[in-house]
């Protein structure tokens, strides 16, 4: 039988890490599901790891060993080609669900098709920290995770169900027949780091809407903490390898070479160059290597 929704999973050294999602995959009170692992560790012994774990657990599932890392990006694309799911989650394997997660997200995804994304309200693995609420638009140069960082027991309003900019890759609902009008899911090319957020720009300009429902609730166990002002996140970003941070730069380029247009107004556009000259120039200066690699990489005929 077809399977409403296919949850489509990247594992990456995943093994110590994996108990709690298949745990809450498990305890779901939606269950018409097909769970897809695809398994980019290079490293057969830690995939046959992983694979164990997740026969053990008695979900429905597909498991794909990559011989090389495809990234985020590839690993999802792959994935997405090889089903015909009508709804894909993308789920990382450090997040975990509340058990009526699934059930509130596709009750409201299936409710209008012009919704083409859904996400519930994701805390980091406190409880109490929220993760990331939907993608807020600021400006081009500035899409960001929504309420990242504030405690909700802080908030002097409660957050609302409703419309929101777009949903993070981390545990992101889609709709296929959106995704497939707006061009696809992912570009390979991206690997890791602001793919949702290209994604999330096209299926906007496709004139879809992304849509953030608190009832339903997750956890994600994000590994670099965000913090707030753009020179304190130049130094924690430092801490990151320089792979990762030549991939995160790289793609902000991206974004722009794909989606500026003079008719984002004047507004967005000059908060766009300050924003992206004060990045381009604290990486610059803080990872010389990190900033010439990506720009080489941006500049090669295959890019």
């Amino acid at each position: 039988m077809a399977m409403k929704l296919a949850i489509q999973v990247i594992l990456y050294h995943s093994s110590k890490r994996l108990a709690p999602l298949l745990e809450s995959l498990k305890t779901q009170t939606f269950q018409e599901f097909e769970t897809w692992f695809l398994d980019n560790s290079e490293d057969r012994d830690e995939a046959e790891l992983s694979r164990a774990q997740v026969v053990a657990s008695g979900l429905r599932h597909r498991f794909i060993v990559n011989e090389k890392n495809s990234g985020f990006a590839g690993g999802h694309q792959v994935m997405f080609l090889s089903h015909d799911a009508p709804f894909v989650m993308l789920l990382n394997d450090d997040a975990k669900l509340a058990p009526t997660y699934l059930e509130h997200v596709m009750r409201r995804i299936e409710s209008d098709p012009k919704i083409a994304s859904a996400t519930g309200l994701v805390y980091r693995m406190d409880g109490e920290t929220i993760d990331t609420a939907g993608l807020e638009y600021k400006c081009l140069a500035q899409i960001v995770d929504r309420n990242a960082g504030e405690k909700l027991e802080a908030r002097s309003k409660k957050l609302e169900s409703g419309e929101v900019f777009g949903v993070s890759g981390a545990v992101g609902l889609y709709r296929r027949s959106a995704v497939e009008q707006a061009g696809g899911l992912f570009d390979p090319k991206w690997f890791m780091y602001k793919e949702d957020v290209d994604l999330a720009l096209r299926l906007r300009k496709a004139g879809f809407v992304a849509w953030f429902e608190p009832e339903a609730v997750a956890y994600h166990a994000r590994g670099l903490k965000r913090s707030r002002g753009l020179f304190q996140r130049f130094f924690d970003e430092r801490k990151r390898p320089a792979k990762l941070r030549r991939y995160a730069y790289a793609n902000q380029l991206r974004l722009y070479r794909k989606h500026f247009r003079w008719s984002l107004g004047f507004s967005d556009i000059a908060r766009s160059c300050v924003i992206e000259l004060m990045r381009s120039a604290g990486t610059l200066i803080t990872s010389p290597k990190v900033f010439f690699d990506a720009w080489r990489e941006l500049l090669a005929p295959s890019s």
